[in-house]
């Protein structure tokens, strides 16, 4: 399947930016903590398919990832049963909760199974 075409916020729904570095009074302060220690010219990510927003230089792994959701990849199979996922780490849970005696049998319940 071709990877997802990655679109620049920027470039679909122009946004007013707020220059002066003040916060904004509808932000929770977290975000406004966030974005005072975020520079200006980070990428802006959003999927195509529904809009979910991406902020930041690293989120294009996490755009690649979340677009597996509409394309219904899920490329990580159990090897216990028909239960496939679309991450690892989903994979990992799955397996320790529906498969936890098998693992204990093979001596796999650690972080690694």
């Amino acid at each position: 399947m071709p990877l997802p075409t990655l679109y620049h916020k920027q470039d679909a729904v122009p946004q007013p930016q707020h220059q002066d570095h003040e916060p904004h009074p509808q932000l929770q302060q977290e975000e406004q903590e966030e974005l005072q220690h975020q520079p200006d010219n980070r990428a802006n990510y959003f999927c195509p398919l529904c809009g979910k927003e991406f902020h930041g230089v690293r989120q294009r792994r996490n755009l690649k990832r979340h677009m597996m959701i509409h394309w219904g990849d899920k490329p990580f199979q159990c090897p216990f049963c028909i239960h496939r996922t679309n991450q690892k780490s989903n994979l990992k849970t799955h397996m320790l909760k529906a498969h936890r005696a098998q693992l204990e049998l093979e001596g796999n319940t650690n972080e690694d199974a």
